[in-house]
């Protein structure tokens, strides 16, 4: 894993327990406390390929109904526009 953030260089990688969004097509999972390392300055986030390979295992289980999520949510999706 990282000793440094690759992003802006900062040397401070904080341990940390975070939400991921894994979107596949227009589906979409949202994961809690998903173990990181965190830049203290600019909030980059590394993920071990162990971390991210069970997520996508989870969300495969999941689309195909081989386990139920821990819980259901309803996301709004709103397109950006700047107003003239």
């Amino acid at each position: 894993m990282a000793d440094h953030c690759v992003f802006c260089g900062h040397k401070h990688l904080e341990s940390k327990l975070t939400r991921y969004i894994y979107q596949k097509e227009e589906q979409l999972l949202l994961v809690d406390h998903v173990p990181c390392l965190e830049c203290t300055f600019c909030g980059e986030q590394y993920f071990e390929v162990t971390v991210l390979k069970k997520i996508e295992s989870d969300y495969l289980a999941i689309h195909q109904q081989q386990k139920k999520p821990k819980r259901i949510m309803q996301v709004a999706v709103e397109d950006f526009v700047v107003a003239a």
